[in-house]
């Protein structure tokens, strides 16, 4: 009766060799987010709440890319599963084009509307110097993490092909690697810079990331 519902061995091994580095990859994607809030916390508090609402905004960016990419993923692990290369290619063409596009949307928006979006966080009571200053430290940072959404976008088109291709173990490296590429430059970019320097760490680390995918 249990063997209805409960696959053999061979199932398990490949579902955990598939599943257990997208996890670590995924993990790791959001965890570059909190490494440059715990980093930047060491200048200043008011720093500090700049760039974890900055951060809350490029993750609603993040999920969209993450959407559509899953979306077509369907059709590319469908595709990939009888054998059809040219299915698979139009799927990865698909999401390549719908990444780039919300990134072009998500930039001209955060160009646009950056403080009008960074400002709904600091409406209510509290003082308005302090408003003040967390408005034009979100802004200086978003502006440099504006040069970080195409390469996300990029690598997520890659990477998501790839897991639904079977092969997972590339895009957990890179994200590995693109923690550690972070963590090194933020230790040294952030007493350098301030928070422009956890900014630039963290579009270096995703360039690292989306060059290690695509390769």
């Amino acid at each position: 009766m249990l063997s209805r519902y409960v696959g053999d061995r061979a199932f398990y091994r490949r579902v955990f060799q598939v599943a257990i580095p997208i996890i670590i990859q995924v993990g790791i994607t959001n965890f570059v987010s909190l490494l440059d809030n715990i980093m930047v916390g060491q200048v200043g508090t008011l720093p500090m709440s700049g760039v974890s609402i900055v951060n809350q905004l490029i993750f609603v960016f993040n999920l969209c890319i993450f959407g559509a990419s899953s979306g077509a993923g369907i059709f590319t692990a469908q595709f990939h599963g009888r054998g059809d290369a040219e299915g698979v290619r139009h799927t990865f063409r698909f999401k390549f084009l719908i990444c780039a596009a919300l990134s072009l949307g998500a930039g001209v928006l955060f160009f646009l509307c950056g403080d009008s979006l960074i400002g709904l966080y600091l409406t209510g009571e509290g003082d308005a110097a302090d408003a003040a200053s967390v408005l034009i430290y979100g802004r200086e940072y978003l502006t440099v993490m504006l040069w970080g959404l195409l390469p996300f976008a990029i690598c997520n088109a890659y990477a998501s092909t790839l897991k639904e291709s079977g092969e997972t173990f590339v895009p957990m490296a890179a994200g590995v690697a693109a923690v550690a590429v972070n963590l090194v430059l933020n230790y040294v970019l952030i007493r350098a810079m301030g928070m422009t320097g956890a900014a630039l760490a963290t579009i270096i680390s995703q360039g690292v990331s989306c060059v290690w995918v695509v390769a």
